[in-house]
């Protein structure tokens, strides 16, 4: 696998998709001891393969790349290392879920989609952009999660692939959407656990449709 190729292709596709505008968000891939993550201050699309930085996972020190990288760089490494399952994580701003951030609202489960996210997805406490602070605020709240919600700021996504981790990226912003209405219509109706660990169960089995 080209691993800037496929950085460069999720990146585009969260451009594409509404789930960034502008520079904002960040994609990053793992392989071994090496993160791929996109450039700061780069419209994603114009981002090329040669963009993408190489970052040494255990020291953060930048190991390819003529660019500056993400922001966002000290967080991606403490959910890498956090857990070494996580292969791939999606930074987005999407605008339904970023709504819920801003109120630091969790969004509830009211669609069976958000188990494969978890039981809804957690507000993590504020704290600034880039910083350390904010890296363990969402390693803390993220736990077994595959996805967390920063206050104030945006969403993140995670997954073994990259694949996986775009794909949760648009199942919180659609469920977000969803929990939104529901509380427009001052009717939400959460799912019970037991509706989770069905709808999780049926997922291992899921082909399409």
């Amino acid at each position: 696998m080209n691993m800037k190729k496929e950085v460069v292709k999720y990146a585009k596709m969260c451009f594409d998709n509404g789930l960034t505008t502008g520079t904002s968000g960040n994609v990053s891939l793992k392989k071994e001891d090496v993160i791929y993550i996109t450039p700061s201050a780069l419209p994603y699309n114009e981002m090329e393969e040669s963009d993408v930085l190489e970052v040494d996972l255990k020291s953060g020190e930048i190991t390819a790349g003529h660019r500056n990288p993400s922001s966002e760089t000290q967080m991606h490494r403490f959910i890498y290392l956090q857990d070494q399952n996580i292969g791939a994580i999606v930074h987005t701003h999407s605008t339904f879920a970023t709504i819920f951030a801003c109120a630091n609202l969790p969004i509830p489960p009211v669609h069976y989609t958000i188990a494969d996210i978890g039981r809804g997805v957690s507000v993590a406490p504020y704290a600034r952009y880039g910083s350390e602070k904010l890296a363990k605020n969402v390693v803390e709240t993220l736990g077994e999660n595959n996805g967390v919600l920063l206050a104030n700021h945006g969403v993140v996504a995670v997954g073994a692939t990259l694949q996986d981790a775009y794909r949760r990226s648009e199942v919180i912003e659609e469920v977000a959407h969803f929990a939104y209405g529901s509380y427009t219509l001052n009717n939400v109706k959460p799912l019970s656990n037991e509706d989770l660990d069905d709808a999780l169960e049926g997922f291992k089995s899921y082909v399409s449709g």
